[in-house]
């Protein structure tokens, strides 16, 4: 069990891993986020130059503008494998439970094909998400399932990012333990200023705790005051309460983690970070119009003639790199090297674009005039990866749904999830001529050239890739029909007479 109070420094303890990675999980975040968040944290992206002046340095930051293209390739990604098809086999015990949970997630509305885009757009972004089975709890022990039923308590989702998950430990790909830290608003009070909660949530193979307290966060999000009082070596923090038992006999939390050649936004995001940078250096260009080059000093005369006066103060022009000469002069950009950006930030974004595997994503004249097998070709490479990605995905979702059958008292064996392998990418055009070359294919000459066991095969991987996405049940149907329709083909005689 767990003790009534346990010290700040304990449950402040990190994972090496967590320490290695949160800086670039954190830029990745903000990258991805963009708007007003990463308008506030500009100074990360965009230094000050050397030399530079506060007052200018801070106008620059002030006007400048970001296009969040990490973002919009990684929605495109997502987009496509959230309207794959996907199928669920095995939820017959309890059909009325699994309508339920399938339109409502986490008790607060999310659907399960929300829950899919969100587990799958945290991996673009992070790697890996952890996904928590929890069942609400009530003052009335219910008797029976018909009780349960009727105090609405049954298991929900709760997903937790890795910029939450502290610490942990796992063994042969299972977790043992993690620690999942959580700081966020109370404003449960209308006449009281608001407070930050901080939540310590420890999850092991037997037991749920909580402990939590009022904090006060320094600029790097590190705690400085628990309870308004300044954090010292024996400063604790108290359960929230009693440890709960959460009767799964292992850690009902899946991590569910990306290799690190599908991890798109850890390749992308330094790319994203010199687009960002190139374009306050382009827009620098061109809201200034004329740029100051040259200075001279105004002399003023020396009254004292056995002392030379000498000015140590800075030029005063509000500009970086300005050369003090006899001349005063100003000249304006040329047009060459605004282009030349321009055509450096295209060149980025088709990068970011490839690197996230939206490649076949395009609106120039060329790409709208491709013929549909063309255009096909282009998604070769994206539905390659989505194809990747949606195994991950299916697999791990077959365990979270049994999962949920355990929490639910139901037997989760026979479910299966397929699927999330068919993602549009074909054109009607695409489409015709695969089936007029199926329909040209002579199974008389095959059947005579290709063993039995070959023959099948082709045949199933023929039908497969000209139907796409089919369910277990569907493709077992589809490959007894192909039994009878192969042992109904005449074999050529192509015997010498």
């Amino acid at each position: 069990m767990y003790p009534n109070q346990l010290p700040l420094e304990f449950l402040e303890s990190k994972n090496a891993e967590y320490v290695d990675m949160l800086p670039a999980l954190n830029e990745i975040d903000l990258l991805v986020s963009g708007g007003y968040k990463l308008k506030n944290a500009f100074r990360h992206f965009l230094p000050q130059r050397p030399g530079e002046d506060n007052e200018v340095y801070e106008t620059r930051l002030k006007k400048h503008t970001y296009l969040n293209i990490l973002s919009t390739n990684i929605n495109e990604q997502v987009s496509k494998l959230a309207n794959a098809p996907m199928t669920i086999e095995g939820l017959n015990n309890n059909p009325k439970f699994w309508q339920s949970f399938r339109e409502d997630t986490d008790l607060s509305g999310r659907s399960e094909k929300n829950l899919i885009t969100l587990i799958f757009r945290e991996l673009l972004k992070f790697k890996k998400i952890y996904v928590h089975v929890d069942k609400n709890k009530s003052d009335v022990i219910p008797t029976n399932k018909l009780q349960e039923e009727a105090l609405g308590l049954r298991p929900y989702v709760v997903t937790y990012s890795p910029l939450q998950v502290t610490n942990w430990s796992e063994s042969k790909g299972k977790l043992n333990w993690l620690k999942i830290r959580q700081i966020l608003e109370d404003n449960s009070n209308p006449i009281a200023t608001s407070r930050k909660v901080c939540t310590w949530t420890i999850i092991d193979s037997n037991y749920i705790a909580k402990y939590s307290a009022f904090v006060e966060l320094d600029g790097k999000g590190n705690i400085i005051k628990v309870n308004t009082e300044v954090i010292n070596a024996d400063t604790t923090i108290s359960l929230l309460a009693p440890p709960i038992k959460h009767g799964f006999d292992a850690v009902p939390v899946l991590k569910i983690e990306l290799p690190d050649q599908l991890w798109v936004a850890d390749q992308a995001a330094s790319k994203a970070v010199e687009h960002l940078r190139t374009d306050c250096s382009k827009y620098d260009l061109l809201t200034m119009a004329y740029f100051q080059r040259t200075f001279k000093r105004v002399q003023t005369p020396d009254s004292d003639f056995e002392h030379s006066y000498t000015n140590d103060e800075p030029i005063p022009t509000g500009l970086a790199h300005v050369i003090e000469l006899e001349k005063f002069e100003w000249s304006e950009p040329h047009g060459y090297m605004i282009q030349h950006m321009a055509d450096s930030l295209l060149a980025i974004e088709s990068q970011v674009r490839d690197l996230v595997a939206s490649g076949g994503v395009s609106s120039s004249n060329a790409a709208l005039s491709q013929s549909g097998v063309s255009k096909q070709m282009d998604f070769v490479k994206q539905e390659a990866m989505l194809k990747s990605y949606g195994e991950i995905i299916i697999d791990a979702y077959q365990d979270l749904l049994q999962l949920v059958a355990q929490a639910q008292g139901l037997d989760g064996r026979e479910i299966s999830v397929t699927g999330l392998n068919s993602f549009e990418n074909d054109t009607l055009d695409s489409v015709l001529m695969r089936i007029d070359s199926v329909s040209k294919i002579n199974l008389e000459n095959l059947k005579a050239n290709l063993p039995p066991s070959a023959l099948k095969v082709v045949y199933e991987q023929m039908v497969s890739m000209l139907t796409g996405n089919l369910s277990a049940s569907q493709k077992d149907i589809a490959n007894k029909e192909i039994d009878i329709l192969l042992s109904s083909i005449k074999t050529l005689d192509t015997s010498i007479v």
